[in-house]
C-alpha cells in the first residue's frame, strides 16, 4: 500500500486560506495556537510545519480551477452539457469558449488555489526566519519553501500575467499592486536561481512529493521555454542549458508508459521529477486525484473497473484531438466461455488512455493499450442488462442505450440520449480496478516529467536550428518507448520529420492531460484557432485571452490592483 507522503498536523497555519491577494498579512492571532518555543524545534516538527505549503499543491491538478483552466481551454478536453449534467451556468463551456468574464469563470477559484499556496509558503518562510535559535537546516529549509513559492508564482504568471508579487508574509496589503508580467519572470528567475545551491540533489523515495533542485530546475526551463511568450525574449539555449542539467540527475525513461501515472507503482518510476501525492478519500483537498473519476460514465466505471461510487461522466475528447494519435491495432481473436471474443492492442501505447467505442465488463486489463476487448459476440440486444451476471455489454443506465463512446461531436450541449457517450473518456491516471470507493483515486500527478523534458530539449535545439542530430535521438527516445513490443517501422522519426509542426502533435500525444496543452499552443501560435465547433469561431487577431481576467473579488478588496486587458 502506497505509504502516506505527508504528515499533515492541523495546526493553525491550516488557516491561512488565500482567496485574494488582501491575505497576504493575516492577524497574529490566527497563529495564537503555535508557540514557537515549543514548536519548530525538531527536524520533524520543521517538516510539519512545511507540510501545509505541500498540502496546498493537491488543490492544483487534482481538481481545481488551475487544472480546468488549463485543460479545457485547450483542445485537448471538453465538457460538454450532457441534458441537465454539466450545465452549471455555462461555466465550463465558457472556458472552452475563451469567453470567460471576471465576474463569471473559474479564474476565481484558479486564483483562489494558486495565492493560497503562496500565503501558506510566506507564511512559513516568515516563521522559519524568525525561529531563534536558528535551525541547522534554516538554508535548505527557506531554499525549498522559496522554490515551491516559485512554482505557485509560476503558474500565476502563466495563467494571469500581470500579478501581485509578494514575498514578504508582512507587507502591508494596501501596498500591493500587480506588476507586468516581464517583471515577475526577471523575479522569478532570480529567486530559482538564487536558492538552487541550497536544494537538495536527492533523487530518492525521502524526497518524493518535495521540492529539490531537480524540480527547480524544471521550473526554469519552462520559464524559459515560453521567455518569448512572457517577455518578448526568447530564451531556447537557456532552456536547453536546463533540460540538460536534469538528464544529468540521472532520469530516464520508463518501458511502460502507463508506470508513470498508476498508483502501485509510481513512486518507482524513473521518469517522473516531481508528483503531488494522493490518497482517496483522505483530506485536504477533498480527497485523492478526481481527473478519471471526472471523464468516466458511472456503470463503466463500476462494471470495467469495479470503483464504487465513482464515474461523473464529464470531461472528455473529441475527434481534432483524438486524430493525433497513431490508431493502427493489432486484433486478435479468442473464443471465450464459447463466446467470439476480438481483443485490439494499439501499436501506439499512449492511444489506449482513451476509450472509444463499445464498453464492457472487466474489458480492459493493464496496461490499457493492449487486450483491449473490442467485440463479442456475448451480448443483449435489447433492455438495461447490466445486472444480468451473464452479459458483458455495459449500457447507461440514464438512457438505457449500450455504452460505446464516440469522438465525433458537432454540438457542446445536447439534451438527446446518445449524447451521453459523447467524447472520449480518459484512463491515464490507471483506477485499479476495486481499489477506491467514492468519487477519487489514490493516483499521484506529475507536475514536471522527463519526457517533456527531452520533447521540450529537442523543440528548442530545432527553433535555434542546432544539434537536430542530438534532437532528433531525443524525440526517437520518447517515440521508441511510446511503440515498445511493436516493430511497427514507422516509429522512428527521420531528419525530415523533424519539425515544429511534428513536435507540437507528438507534445499531443505524449502529454495529454497532464496540464500543459494550453501553454503549448499558445507557444505554437495555435490557441486562438477555432474551438473545434464552428458556431463560435475565434478572433485570430485578439489576444487578450492569452491571460485570464483577474477576478473582480481580487479587485474590489484592493482597488490598486488593475485588470487585465481586454476584460
Amino acid at each position: 500500500m502506497k505509504q502516506t507522503k505527508f504528515k499533515i498536523i492541523l495546526l493553525g497555519v491550516m488557516a491561512l486560506s488565500l482567496t485574494g491577494i488582501r491575505c497576504t498579512k493575516l492577524d497574529a492571532k490566527v497563529y495564537s495556537q503555535i508557540v514557537n518555543e515549543n514548536f519548530w524545534s525538531t527536524p520533524e516538527e520543521i517538516a510539519a510545519g512545511k507540510s501545509p505549503a505541500y498540502a496546498a499543491l493537491q488543490s492544483v491538478p487534482g481538481q481545481s480551477g488551475v487544472y480546468w483552466e488549463n485543460e479545457i481551454s485547450s483542445d485537448e478536453m471538453i465538457t460538454p452539457t450532457r441534458g441537465g449534467d454539466w450545465g452549471d451556468g455555462g461555466q465550463w463551456t465558457n472556458i472552452f469558449y475563451h469567453s470567460e468574464t471576471a465576474d463569471n469563470g473559474f479564474n476565481s477559484w484558479a486564483w483562489g488555489v494558486i495565492y493560497d499556496g503562496i500565503g501558506k509558503c510566506n507564511y512559513i518562510i516568515y516563521t522559519l526566519q524568525n525561529l531563534n535559535p536558528a535551525p541547522a537546516t534554516l538554508k535548505s529549509d527557506l531554499a525549498e519553501m522559496k522554490t515551491l513559492r516559485s512554482y505557485y508564482y509560476y503558474l500565476a504568471l502563466d495563467l494571469f500575467g500581470n500579478i501581485p508579487y509578494v514575498t514578504n508574509f508582512k507587507q502591508d496589503p494596501s501596498t500591493v499592486v500587480n506588476i507586468p508580467r516581464a517583471q515577475v519572470y526577471d523575479s522569478l528567475v532570480a529567486e530559482l536561481n538564487a536558492n538552487l545551491p541550497d536544494l537538495t540533489t536527492d533523487r530518492s523515495l525521502a524526497t518524493y512529493g518535495k521540492v529539490n533542485t531537480y524540480f527547480a530546475h524544471s521550473i526554469l526551463a519552462k520559464l524559459y521555454l515560453n521567455a518569448e511568450v512572457y517577455t518578448g525574449t526568447p530564451k531556447w539555449q537557456e532552456c536547453i542549458d536546463q533540460c540538460k542539467l536534469i538528464t544529468a540527475g540521472g532520469y530516464s525513461l520508463m518501458s511502460n508508459y502507463y508506470d508513470n501515472f498508476r498508483d502501485a507503482v509510481q513512486e518507482a518510476s524513473t521518469e517522473n521529477i516531481f508528483s503531488v501525492p494522493y490518497k482517496a478519500n483522505v483530506m485536504p483537498a477533498g480527497g485523492g486525484n478526481y481527473i478519471v473519476v471526472a471523464s468516466l460514465q458511472f456503470n463503466n466505471a463500476f462494471l470495467t473497473f469495479q470503483q464504487n461510487g465513482m464515474g461523473n461522466n464529464g470531461m472528455c475528447t473529441t475527434k481534432p484531438f483524438y486524430d493525433y494519435y497513431d490508431t493502427t491495432s493489432i486484433y486478435e481473436t479468442r473464443v471465450v466461455d464459447g463466446n467470439t471474443n476480438v481483443y485490439r492492442t494499439f501499436k501506439d501505447q499512449r492511444t489506449g488512455q482513451f476509450l472509444i467505442g463499445q464498453q464492457y465488463v472487466k474489458g480492459i486489463t493493464y496496461p490499457p493499450h493492449a487486450n483491449i476487448l473490442y467485440s463479442s459476440s456475448n451480448t443483449l440486444p435489447a433492455g438495461l442488462p447490466n445486472s444480468d451476471p451473464g452479459a458483458i455489454t455495459i449500457y447507461d443506465d440514464q438512457s438505457q442505450l449500450p455504452l460505446a463512446y464516440f469522438d465525433t461531436m458537432t454540438l457542446i450541449s445536447n439534451p438527446a440520449p446518445y449524447f451521453r457517450m459523447a467524447g472520449l473518456r480518459n484512463i491515464k491516471y490507471w483506477p485499479e480496478p476495486g481499489g477506491n470507493v467514492g468519487d477519487n483515486i489514490s493516483n499521484d500527478v506529475p507536475l514536471f516529467r522527463y519526457a517533456d523534458i527531452l520533447l521540450m530539449q529537442a523543440e528548442c535545439e530545432v527553433r535555434l536550428n542546432k544539434d537536430l542530430g542530438e534532437a532528433l535521438d531525443l524525440v526517437n527516445a520518447v517515440r521508441r518507448r511510446a511503440y515498445s513490443g511493436s516493430s511497427d517501422p514507422k516509429w522512428p522519426w527521420t531528419s525530415d520529420k523533424l519539425t515544429l509542426d511534428n513536435l507540437y502533435a507528438e507534445r499531443a500525444r505524449e502529454l495529454a492531460w497532464e496540464m500543459v496543452r494550453r501553454q503549448d499552443m499558445i507557444r505554437f501560435g495555435h490557441f486562438l484557432e477555432s474551438r473545434t465547433f464552428p458556431d463560435k469561431p475565434a478572433d485570430p487577431s485578439d489576444k487578450h485571452t492569452y491571460i485570464l481576467p483577474i477576478p473582480s473579488s481580487v479587485i474590489l478588496s484592493n482597488p490598486n490592483i488593475t485588470q487585465n486587458p481586454g476584460y
